[in-house]
């Protein structure tokens, strides 16, 4: 019978983009993250004479949306008794309180919007492009799950997380939040947390 992977309370890191990454440490809860795998490529559209199908049906490309349209992430932590490691961790997620300037502690954080390469339909790269509103900042997520010694885990590049979707609920024996943001650079798979210094 093969191993699995067990979900258990582990550690989630949210970066921010600067050349020696700032990141903030969150307590997951429940091994409830859902994030998609990958991104989009661009729509099939089949060319027929007359919509039938001959000899001479082909497919061309469709628009590079799917590309660079934002991809959904969620999980759930619970609020730790310490106000300071609440506020960092709430300051974290893309700065919700739209304060002036983005600060996590004591350090001033830097969006990651504009970190990532994307490939158009055609194979070309592509820098992802800043976002309209300047008060979007952007973090990236990492996430491992260890089992006997080894370790996985994904990169979500260029987070937005609407201030809205970060969500307070209270049970019994805890307080928990519920994040939900959206992913606009590139997904990918490590084996380690990327090295920084701890907000």
């Amino acid at each position: 019978m093969a191993t699995t992977y067990t979900m258990m309370d582990g550690e989630l890191r949210l970066y921010d983009g600067s050349a020696t990454p700032y990141y903030v440490k969150i307590l997951f809860s429940g091994g409830d993250l859902s994030a998609p795998e990958g991104r989009g490529r661009p729509e099939e559209k089949p060319v027929m004479d007359r919509g039938r199908i001959d000899s001479n049906y082909h497919y061309v490309m469709g628009t590079d949306e799917p590309i660079v349209e934002a991809q959904e992430i969620s999980y759930t932590f619970r609020l730790q008794a310490d106000t300071t490691i609440h506020d960092k961790i709430l300051a974290a997620h893309s700065n919700p309180r739209l304060a002036s300037t983005w600060t996590v502690g004591n350090d001033t954080w830097v969006t990651t919007k504009g970190d990532f390469t994307l490939v158009s339909g055609d194979g070309t790269s592509v820098t992802d492009a800043a976002l309209a509103d300047p008060k979007k900042y952007c973090v990236n997520v990492e996430i491992l799950w260890t089992f006997e010694g080894v370790s996985i885990g994904r990169k979500y590049g260029a987070v937005w997380f609407d201030p809205t979707q970060l969500s307070l609920s209270e049970s019994e024996d805890s307080i928990e939040i519920s994040a939900t943001g959206m992913i606009y650079g590139t997904i990918s798979t490590i084996t380690s947390f990327t090295s920084g210094s701890e907000s």
